[in-house]
């Protein structure tokens, strides 16, 4: 139902093309701001938790790494016992403890038995063993577990930056949804009212009609004209509808229950950001992107990976010598002779590794100096592409902030021209169609600023995309 406000004299049908205003009896709206829109999905999308969840799954992987230098303990027990005779009874248990560089150890054993070889037996309390083991040329300065645990380190950075990458992807397309439902609602809107007042006017123009005061063309010409809006109508309708189901793809409460756009729900009016335009602010951005776009911190961050990588495939290039010393001490009542006795006591052992040809290692070295080349060439590749397109977006940013103060302005003009033609439409100077021509022009430049302001909604959320910036902060 719609209320139409009018003057009562000098007739009731001629007024109703002096200055229709239209207002619609409906629920009262709930407005729906882009910000809102944002917050309800970086709450509640299963896609936002599940680009959430790589954080916690790169905390479980560096948890795995430092798992390496867990202390470990084993044990060892056998005992044969054949035709009434006991060959040998023996129990070994070993404690490991991992450090930075080598690792500690101790270790206790008991033998006995009359088939042991002489140099397994000991004494009946056991053998303690206390020591170190240390490499002295490769695995000094890096091994493999503190290479895995650096680059498990590293990787919970990357885990964040993909995590921003992955929900910024989600929010710049619901911001293109939201600028999509912004200009079709406003477009149903005002080619509702467009259509009410064509509405209204074919009646009056049949009551004129009828009283003898029009010809005959003009009803025809408001009955084409009602046409028309009527077709303009019904497919900003679906138009808006369809905007609305697209909008709900992306909304969702506790519980993962999706939500559905309502008619009652609507668009905010969007208020323009100057800030955005001025020079600074595209500096800040400049810079905000080189340090932490998502992508660039991504392969940053994997260029870190590989330095420590090439450290450890140098280190491998060196011979493996491990150095084990253990001092030894009988268990039993003490003694003089079973105190530690670090020059006669003891166990010491020299283990040498090296391959001849060193093949396979130089070339794993090889293959992650190209790999490091390969990633300085994408970084150089991408921070130029990144810095470029915020540069593209803020040129768009400045260019519709432009338009829309133009468009503004014609939406003022065109006003002014279709208030003219009504005045000069009962001074007789003019006709029912120059009349519905300027209305048109007029509800279509209406038209056109709101679909210049849903253009400035992506390009501000573009713009805030190329330069890495979360988006729901």
């Amino acid at each position: 139902m719609h209320r139409f406000v009018f003057m009562k004299k000098p007739s009731l049908f001629l007024l109703f093309f002096l200055f229709p205003v239209i207002v619609f009896a409906q629920t009262t709206p709930e407005e729906l701001s882009i910000r809102a829109f944002y917050e309800q999905i970086f709450r509640y999308h299963p896609l936002v938790k599940q680009a959430q969840s790589l954080s916690p799954m790169a905390q479980q992987e560096l948890r795995m790494a430092r798992g390496n230098f867990d202390p470990k303990i084993s044990t060892d027990f056998n005992r044969k016992q054949f035709d009434k005779k006991e060959y040998y009874q023996t129990f070994y248990t070993k404690l490991k403890v991992p450090v930075w560089v080598g690792e500690l150890q101790t270790s206790f054993e008991r033998n006995q038995g009359g088939f042991l070889n002489p140099e397994e037996i000991t004494h009946p309390a056991g053998l303690l063993a206390v020591g170190v083991g240390v490499p002295i040329g490769r695995n000094v300065l890096i091994d493999e577990r503190r290479n895995v645990l650096r680059q498990a380190q590293i990787a919970q950075n990357i885990a964040e930056a993909e995590k921003i990458k992955l929900i910024n992807k989600l929010l710049i397309n619901a911001a293109k949804d939201y600028a999509e439902w912004y200009f079709a609602y406003y477009q149903y809107r005002f080619l509702k009212t467009g259509y009410a007042l064509a509405e209204d006017r074919y009646k009056a123009i049949k009551q004129r009609l009828m009283m003898g005061e029009l010809a005959p063309i003009d009803s025809v010409q408001a009955l084409i004209t009602l046409q028309e809006r009527g077709i303009a109508l019904q497919q900003g309708e679906v138009d808006w509808l369809n905007a609305g189901l697209r909008l709900s793809n992306d909304l969702w409460i506790d519980g993962n229950v999706p939500v559905q756009i309502e008619p009652n729900i609507t668009p905010q009016i969007f208020a323009i950001n100057t800030s955005l335009t001025q020079e600074a602010t595209l500096q800040d951005l400049l810079a905000y992107a080189q340090q932490n776009h998502p992508e660039i911190r991504k392969t940053t961050f994997k260029r870190k990976q590989l330095a420590f990588e090439e450290r450890f495939q140098v280190n491998n290039l060196l011979p493996n010598l491990m150095l084990n010393y253990n001092i030894l001490r009988n268990v039993q009542a003490s003694s003089e002779s079973t105190q530690f006795n670090f020059r006669n006591n003891y166990k010491l052992g020299i283990t040498f590794e090296m391959p001849l040809l060193l093949r396979k290692e130089r070339s794993k070295l090889q293959i992650v100096r190209i790999k490091q080349m390969q990633i300085d060439w994408e970084l150089q590749q991408l921070q130029r592409e990144v810095l470029n397109e915020v540069r593209t977006s803020y040129n768009e940013i400045v260019t519709y902030t432009r338009l829309l103060q133009q468009q503004e302005s014609m939406v003022n003009n065109y006003l002014i021209l279709r208030d003219g033609e009504l005045r000069k439409f009962w001074a007789g100077e003019s006709s029912l169609f120059i009349i519905n021509a300027q209305e048109t022009k007029y509800i279509e430049s209406q038209i056109k600023l709101e679909q210049i302001r849903a253009k400035y909604i992506k390009a501000q959320a573009i713009l805030l995309w190329s330069a890495g910036k979360p988006l729901w902060e």
